[in-house]
């Protein structure tokens, strides 16, 4: 592993049992609900996994004029525990995302979303990003 590699790491409590946060994560149907993604996996370990970022108006987003397509492999998958993609082309300074679920009591569950970045700099601009995502997926799960 590259020694330069840094990691954006973001922690969130969801008031949600552990079997649905994990449906959130780990499947089709549920990361559209808290995503706005395209995505096309048959959620296996070792199995390729394409994220597309799509606009309100079905566009495909651009970001710094390239398109917002992660194209990866599903590493780990954990039922109830973990999912950790990897990203080879290392689109946007971004190689490995985890998301790590622990169970706090029944109706509520940590996820730990752990993104392996090429610089420190895309790893603290990920942070950001990470808090927001994470806290749309707290929504749409707590209002359930």
């Amino acid at each position: 592993m590259d020694c330069n590699l840094k990691t954006a790491t973001f922690k969130i409590e969801i008031m949600a049992p552990i079997e649905e946060v994990w449906k959130a994560i780990s499947t089709t149907e549920g990361m559209k609900s808290w995503v706005g993604l395209k995505i096309d996996t048959d959620w296996q370990v070792n199995s390729p996994i394409v994220m597309t970022c799509y606009d309100e108006k079905g566009k495909i987003i651009e970001y710094n004029g390239k398109k917002v397509i992660f194209k990866g492999i599903i590493e780990i998958k954990k039922e109830k525990k973990e999912i950790t993609y990897s990203y080879p082309e290392k689109r946007f300074g971004i190689e490995r995302e985890s998301y790590i679920l622990s169970e706090i009591d029944t109706g509520t569950t940590c996820v730990t979303l752990i993104q392996t970045c090429t610089s420190e700099q895309t790893a603290k601009n990920q942070e950001q990003g990470q808090k927001q995502v994470m806290e749309i997926l707290k929504t749409r799960l707590e209002e359930k």
